[in-house]
C-alpha cells in the first residue's frame, strides 16, 4: 500500500514537470514543429496536435510521423462490420473487403435488400448498389409508390400558372395579373382607383397605365406640370404656374402674354404742341426742339428769346408767336447780325480813310476812337484825316427833347440839275430832313413818316419808301433833282422818285433842315427832327454847320437850338423800365434788363406762364393781358355739369365757337345755354352733331346738323361761326374736323352776344329732350377767344388778371388727362379680359378666375381652404382637392371604404384601415393580397418560379418576393455556387491556397509561416537549435513517465488476478450477430 502511494506521487510529479515543460515552450513568438520534423513523400504536416504528425498522401490513414516507413494500413483496422483488411502493394493504402450486407470504402454502410422493403400499389422492388428502388405504376409516385394519383397531370392551373402537387391535392402558382384557384380570374389592378388627378386607368395583365390630363405626369399622374419649368417669360417677369397654363406679371413698361412686348408709353399723345415723343421702358421723354415749348410734355411756351438769338449784344424781345431783335447803332439784321458799313459811301474826303465805330478791332489802335468799345457808342465812323484837314462836325438836333432847326441861305444859283446828300441819325420815327423854297413857292420835302423816308413835291404824289432808317444808325441820302424828274437815294440804293416840273435853285433860296418855322407847318411833316446830321453838300458845295474857316461864310447858317457833335440823350431819366427792370442808356435810347417771367421793352407785359399758374395737369395759355388754363375734361354722364356765367366785363362781340370732343354717345348734350329770348344747344343726336340756336334779335331758331357721323370714340374739332361777324344777322357755318363739305344754315340770325348777360352755360351734363349727360372727353371751349376753363380761382394758384372772362360757377372738381388715343389699342387686358376705353384710361372685364387691373393675377380658389381632408390645388376658376388617404369626395369630406375595391385573393379578409387596407389570409396562403401558397422554408417558389435552396439555404420574403438566403460561403439564385475565397490571391510569398468553405488556408513554402504566410522564417534558426534540445529532453521525460505508469499497471494487475471482471469483458470487445438488423431509411423529401 505504501509503494502505491509512492507510485501516485511519482506519476503526479512527472506530469507537472512535463506540463510545465510544454506551456514555456508554446510560449516562443513562432512555432516550427513542423519544420524541426519534415514530412516525407509528399505527406502534409499538421502542427495542431500536442505533437507532430504527418497527414500521409494516398491513404485515408496515417503512417509514421514523418511518413517515411512504410507502416501497414491495415495495422489500425480500419474495415469495420468484420471486414478483411487488405494492404494495396505500393500505393500505402488498404482495400477492405465487405462481408455480405455491407458496402462503402470502410463497409460502414448496410445494404437494404428488396426483400425487405414494401413497394406499395402494386411497385416493382429494383436492387440498386445500396438500397432498393421502387418502379411505380402510372397515377403513383414515392420512394415506395406510397403518393397517389398526380393532380397537376391534367393541368388544373391556367393562364401559364404552375401547379404543384401537395398532401391534400394541388396549388396553383399564378403569373402576376390573374387570380382564384386555379389562376383562371384576370386581376384588374383599376380597382383601387391607383390613378390620381382624374386620370384615366388601362388594366393590363399583372399591371396598369395611367392616361394623364395635360397638366399632370408621374406613373399615378401624381404630379403636376409646372409649365413655368421653361421660364417663358421675358423680360425680368414672374412666372406664376396654374393648372394647365401660365401667365406673365409683367414689370411695369412691359405687355403681352409673354411680356415681351414694350408698352408704347407715347400712344396717348402726352407731348403737346408737336412734341416729339420718344417711348422708353417703362417711360417717355418729350423732344420739344423747334416746337417752341418747354416742359415735360411741351406745355410752357418757351421764349423764343430763351435761345439767344440776336447777335452783337443786342436785345431780345419775345411777342406771341416770335421775337424781335433791338440791335445796337452800327448793326442791322434781323438778328442784328450785320454791321452796317458806314464807310461804304466813302463819307470821307480828300483822302481821309473812313474807321467804322463798330469795328471792335480797332479800339486801341486809333487815336481817333475812344479809349475802349462800347455798344452804345458803336455807330457811325470816323475819318482819319490827312494833315492838314480835319472832319465836318455834325449838328444835334432835339438835345434833351429840344426843338430847332437851322437855314443854310444860297449865294448863287445851281441850275435844275443838282445833287443834295447828307449823312442822318436818329432814333425818332417822325421829323422834318429838308425843306427847300423860296419866299413864295416850296420845292421839295423830305421826312421821316414811321421811321421810313417820305418825298413831296407840290403837284406830285407822295413818295414813301419801305426801308426804316429809324434804327439808330448813320445812312447817306441824296436827292438827285433832273428836269421832270426827283430821285431819293440811300447811299448808293434808289429809293424811287417823283415826276415834278423842272425848276431852278436861284440865289437867295432856302435850306431848312431839322424843321421849319412854323411850327404848325412843321408838324404836318412829322415834327421836328431829333438826331444828328452831318456833311450836307448841295453837289460839291459843303453846307457846315460850324465852319472851322471865314471861307465858307457866304453859307454861315442860322442854327436854333442846334448843337455841335452828336452827343446822345439821357434816355434813362424817366425810369422808362417797369416792374424792376434795369434801364441801360443808349445813344437816343434805352434798354432794359427784364426779370424773369416779364418782356418787352420797357419790361411792361408779364410772361404769365412762366409763372407756373396753371395746376399740373392744365396748359398755360397767352391770352392778351392775361393767361388761361387748358385742358381736357373727363366727363362720367352722371352729375357733372360744370356751370358757367360771364363776370360782367366781356365787351367784345361773341361771333363763333370752338372746341374738341371724343364720345361713343349716340345722343348727349354738349353745351347748352338759354335766356329769353337767346337760345343755344350744342349736342349729338342720332351720332350726328347738331347746332340749335335763336339769338335775342330774331325770331327764328337756326339749326345745324353734320354730315358725318361723330360718336366713334375719336377726337374732332368743330368750329361754329358766323360767316359775317360784323353783320347783325349772319349764317352760320358748321366746320368738323376742318373737311368739307362745311354746312351752311339757310337763315340769319344774330350772334351770342346774350352770354354777355347774367346767362348760365351748362356744360356736358344739361338734358334735353331725350338726350342725356356726355360720357366722353371736351376740351375747353372758347367762345370768341374767351375760354370756358375748368380750373376758374383754382385755390394755391395765380388767378386771372384779364378783364374778359367767363367765370366758373360749379364748386364740383373736374378730372381731367382724356387720352388722345382709345386706350385700349395697345390690348392691356390679359387672359381674355374685355377692353373698355374709360377715355382717361381703360378697364378691363376679367374672365372667371382672373383678376387684377389688367386680368393679371389668377385668383386663389383655395385661400377659403375648402379641402377638408386634402391637399388644394388652385385652378383657373376652379380648385382640385388631394385627398388624404381614407378620404374623398370634390371636398374630401367623405371616408373611403379600403375594402370596397380590396384586391385580397384566396378568400381573405379585408380590414380597412386610415392609409388603405390589409388581407388577412385564409388557409395555406401567404403574401400581400394572399396569392402565394406557404411552402416549406427551404422551398422557394411564386407564380412564375418554383425552385429549392440548396447549401443550407432559407427561404424568406424580401419586399413581396421570395428568395434564397444563402449561409456564408455560398452564392447564387438557389445557393448553388461556392463562393471562391481563394480568388483574391490572399497567400503571399508563393503559398498555395486551398478553397474551403466560407474560408481559405494558405500552404506556406518552407521557409515561411502564418496565416497568409506573411512569416519569413529566415531570422529564427537559432531558436530552432533550442527546440530540438527541448524536444529530446521531452523525449527523455515521457519515457521516463511512461516507466513510472506501467508499474503501477502492473501492480493493479496483480491485484486482479483469479477475479472475475464485467468491464473486462466489455473491454475485450466480444462480436455480436448484426445480420438480422434493417437500418431505418433514409430521409427524402420530393420536390
Amino acid at each position: 500500500m505504501a509503494l502505491k502511494k509512492i507510485n501516485y506521487l511519482l506519476i503526479f510529479y512527472l506530469s507537472f514537470s512535463l506540463l510545465t515543460y510544454i506551456r514555456n515552450s508554446s510560449g516562443n513568438k513562432n512555432d516550427t514543429r513542423c519544420l524541426a520534423s519534415s514530412c516525407r513523400n509528399n505527406s502534409t504536416c499538421s502542427n495542431t496536435s500536442k505533437d507532430n504528425s504527418c497527414h500521409c498522401s494516398d491513404t485515408a490513414i496515417d503512417l509514421d510521423k514523418d511518413c517515411d516507413n512504410m507502416k501497414d494500413p491495415c495495422f489500425s483496422n480500419p474495415c469495420q462490420g468484420n471486414a478483411t483488411c487488405v494492404n494495396t502493394p505500393g500505393e500505402r493504402s488498404f482495400l477492405c473487403k465487405c462481408p455480405p450486407g455491407f458496402s462503402g470504402t470502410t463497409c460502414e454502410t448496410a445494404i437494404v435488400f428488396c426483400g425487405t422493403s414494401s413497394c406499395q400499389h402494386g411497385g416493382v422492388c429494383h436492387q440498386d448498389p445500396v438500397h432498393p428502388v421502387c418502379i411505380c405504376p402510372e397515377g403513383y409516385a414515392g420512394r415506395f409508390c406510397e403518393k397517389g394519383h398526380d393532380p397537376c397531370a391534367s393541368s388544373p392551373c391556367h393562364n401559364g400558372a404552375v401547379c404543384q402537387d401537395g398532401m391534400d391535392g394541388y396549388s396553383c402558382f399564378c403569373v402576376p395579373g390573374y387570380q382564384g384557384r386555379h389562376c383562371e380570374l384576370e386581376v384588374d389592378e383599376c380597382v383601387s382607383d391607383p390613378c390620381k388627378n382624374e386620370a384615366t386607368c388601362l388594366n393590363e395583365i399583372g399591371r396598369y397605365t395611367c392616361i394623364c390630363p395635360r397638366d399632370y405626369s408621374g406613373v399615378n399622374c401624381e404630379m403636376e406640370v409646372d409649365e413655368c419649368w421653361s421660364q417663358p417669360c421675358l423680360n425680368g417677369a414672374t412666372c406664376h404656374d396654374a393648372l394647365g397654363a401660365y401667365f406673365c406679371d409683367c414689370p411695369t413698361g412691359f405687355l403681352g402674354d409673354h411680356c415681351e412686348l414694350s408698352t408704347d408709353e407715347c400712344a396717348s399723345q402726352p407731348c403737346l404742341h408737336g412734341g416729339l415723343c420718344i417711348d422708353g421702358h417703362n417711360s417717355y421723354s418729350c423732344n420739344c426742339v423747334d416746337s417752341g415749348f418747354t416742359g415735360t410734355h411741351c406745355e410752357t411756351l418757351m421764349p423764343l428769346c430763351w435761345s439767344k438769338p440776336c447777335h452783337n449784344n443786342a436785345t431780345c424781345e419775345d411777342s406771341d408767336d416770335n421775337y424781335t431783335c433791338h440791335c445796337w447803332p452800327g448793326y442791322t439784321g434781323t438778328q442784328c447780325e450785320t454791321h452796317i458799313n458806314e464807310c461804304n459811301s466813302n463819307p470821307c474826303h480828300s483822302g481821309g480813310a473812313c474807321v467804322e465805330l463798330s469795328s471792335e478791332k480797332q479800339y486801341g489802335h486809333i487815336a481817333q476812337l475812344p479809349s475802349s468799345f462800347s455798344y452804345p457808342e458803336a455807330s457811325g465812323y470816323v475819318c482819319i484825316c490827312p494833315p492838314g484837314l480835319t472832319e465836318y462836325v455834325a449838328g444835334r438836333f432835339g438835345q434833351d427833347d429840344s426843338t430847332g432847326y437851322a437855314v443854310f441861305n444860297l449865294d448863287k444859283s445851281y441850275g435844275d440839275n443838282f445833287t443834295i446828300s447828307m449823312f442822318v441819325r436818329t432814333h425818332r420815327p417822325s421829323g422834318l430832313l429838308l425843306a427847300l423854297e423860296n419866299r413864295t413857292y416850296q420845292y421839295i420835302r423830305v421826312w421821316l413818316e414811321h421811321g421810313r423816308l417820305a418825298m413831296l413835291h407840290p403837284g406830285s404824289s407822295k413818295l414813301v419808301v419801305k426801308f426804316v432808317l429809324s434804327d439808330g444808325n448813320a445812312h447817306l441820302i441824296s436827292l438827285k433833282i433832273k428836269p421832270n424828274k426827283i430821285e431819293l437815294y440811300q447811299s448808293s440804293r434808289n429809293l424811287g422818285f417823283i415826276s415834278a416840273p423842272t425848276w431852278k435853285i436861284q440865289k437867295g433860296d432856302v435850306i431848312y433842315i431839322g424843321g421849319l418855322p412854323d411850327i404848325q407847318e412843321t408838324e404836318a411833316k412829322g415834327g421836328f427832327f431829333k438826331g444828328c446830321i452831318q456833311d450836307i453838300r448841295l453837289n460839291n458845295q459843303n453846307l457846315e454847320f460850324f465852319p472851322n474857316s471865314t471861307n465858307n461864310a457866304s453859307h454861315n447858317p442860322v442854327l436854333v437850338n442846334v448843337t455841335q457833335g452828336c452827343p446822345g440823350d439821357n434816355m434813362c431819366k424817366s425810369n422808362p423800365c417797369h416792374n424792376g427792370g434795369v434801364c441801360y442808356s443808349l445813344w437816343d435810347d434805352f434798354s432794359c434788363s427784364c426779370p424773369a417771367n416779364t418782356a418787352g421793352k420797357a419790361c411792361e407785359e408779364v410772361q404769365w406762364c412762366q409763372l407756373s399758374p396753371c395746376p399740373p395737369k392744365a396748359q398755360c395759355q397767352l391770352v392778351p393781358r392775361g393767361f388761361e388754363c387748358i385742358a381736357n375734361a373727363v366727363f362720367n354722364a352722371q352729375s357733372s355739369e360744370i356751370l358757367f356765367r360771364s363776370n360782367g366785363n366781356i365787351t367784345r362781340e361773341l361771333t363763333n365757337i370752338t372746341f374738341g370732343f371724343r364720345t361713343r354717345d349716340a345722343n348727349v348734350v354738349i353745351l347748352h345755354a338759354e335766356k329769353e329770348p337767346g337760345f343755344l344747344n350744342i349736342s349729338i343726336q342720332d351720332s350726328r352733331l347738331l347746332f340749335q340756336l335763336q339769338s335775342d334779335n330774331s325770331f327764328y331758331m337756326l339749326s345745324l346738323t353734320s354730315v358725318q357721323s361723330v360718336n366713334d370714340g375719336i377726337w374732332h374739332q368743330v368750329t361754329l361761326s358766323m360767316t359775317d361777324p360784323l353783320a347783325q344777322a349772319s349764317r352760320w357755318q358748321m366746320e368738323v374736323d376742318n373737311q368739307a363739305p362745311f354746312v351752311i344754315s339757310a337763315v340769319a340770325t344774330g350772334s351770342l352776344n346774350f352770354l354777355k348777360d347774367d346767362t348760365d352755360i351748362y356744360v356736358g351734363d344739361r338734358a334735353v329732350g331725350n338726350t342725356q349727360g356726355l360720357k366722353g372727353c371736351l376740351s375747353t371751349i372758347e367762345i370768341s377767344g374767351i375760354y370756358l376753363s375748368y380750373f376758374e380761382n383754382v385755390h394755391g394758384f395765380t388767378n386771372k388778371p384779364q378783364e374778359e372772362q367767363f367765370l366758373k360757377i360749379s364748386i364740383n372738381s373736374v378730372v381731367t388727362g382724356c387720352l388722345q388715343l382709345n386706350a385700349c389699342n395697345s390690348n392691356p387686358c390679359l387672359h381674355g379680359g374685355n377692353c373698355e376705353d374709360i377715355y382717361s384710361s381703360y378697364h378691363c372685364l376679367c374672365p372667371l378666375g382672373w383678376s387684377g387691373t389688367r386680368c393679371e393675377l389668377n385668383i386663389d380658389e383655395c385661400f377659403s381652404n375648402p379641402c377638408i381632408h386634402g391637399n388644394c390645388s388652385d385652378r383657373v376658376a376652379a380648385y382640385h382637392c388631394r385627398c388624404e388617404p381614407g378620404f374623398t369626395g370634390v371636398n374630401c369630406e367623405m371616408d373611403i371604404d379600403n375594402c370596397q375595391s380590396h384586391q385580397c385573393a384566396n378568400g381573405a379578409t379585408c380590414i380597412s384601415d386610415t392609409n388603405g387596407y390589409s388581407c388577412r389570409c385564409f388557409g395555406n396562403f401567404t403574401g400581400k393580397f394572399c396569392r402565394h401558397t406557404r411552402l416549406p422554408s427551404t422551398v422557394c417558389g411564386n407564380e412564375k418560379t418554383n425552385l429549392t435552396c440548396y447549401s443550407g439555404g432559407n427561404c424568406s420574403e424580401f419586399q413581396g418576393e421570395l428568395k434564397c438566403l444563402c449561409p456564408p460561403g455560398f452564392t447564387g439564385e438557389w445557393c448553388e455556387k461556392d463562393i471562391d475565397e481563394c480568388a483574391s490571391d490572399p497567400c503571399f510569398n508563393g503559398g498555395l491556397c486551398q478553397d474551403l468553405v466560407n474560408k481559405f488556408q494558405c500552404l506556406c513554402d518552407v521557409a515561411f509561416a502564418g496565416e497568409r504566410c506573411e512569416v519569413d522564417l529566415a531570422d529564427d534558426l537559432v531558436s530552432d537549435i533550442f527546440t530540438t534540445v527541448g524536444s529530446v529532453t521531452s523525449a527523455l521525460l515521457l519515457i521516463l513517465f511512461l516507466a513510472v505508469v506501467a508499474s503501477v499497471i502492473a501492480s493493479n494487475k496483480r491485484a486482479t488476478q483469479g477475479t472475475y471482471s464485467p468491464s473486462r469483458q466489455e473491454k475485450e470487445g466480444s462480436r455480436v450477430e448484426m445480420w438480422s438488423m434493417m437500418p431505418p431509411p433514409a430521409m427524402e423529401r420530393l420536390i
